[in-house]
């Protein structure tokens, strides 16, 4: 079994879904965590987080990736208009 290392931590399953479908389509295989019962009770995820695991060798790849997602340019966090 591969030794999993933790990527990010979330507020909500949503948005760690999103960016494990942007690890997944990049070939990097990923696993989910959450105390929230099942999802039964999402507000858990809000006071307990969701983390999202990778094999530690795909940690710099997944670094790449996510840096490459967020980097538009812009410093304020919003993309330039052209």
């Amino acid at each position: 079994m591969k030794r999993r290392v933790l990527c990010r931590e979330f507020h909500s399953r949503a948005e760690a879904g999103i960016v494990r479908q942007l690890l997944l389509a990049n070939g990097i295989e990923t696993y989910l965590n959450s105390d929230d019962c099942g999802s039964v009770d999402p507000a858990l995820a809000f006071a307990r987080g969701v983390q999202l695991f990778i094999g530690e060798e795909d940690a710099a790849l997944a670094e790449q990736v996510l840096a490459a997602a967020t980097d538009d340019g812009a410093e304020d966090g919003f993309p330039d208009p052209e």
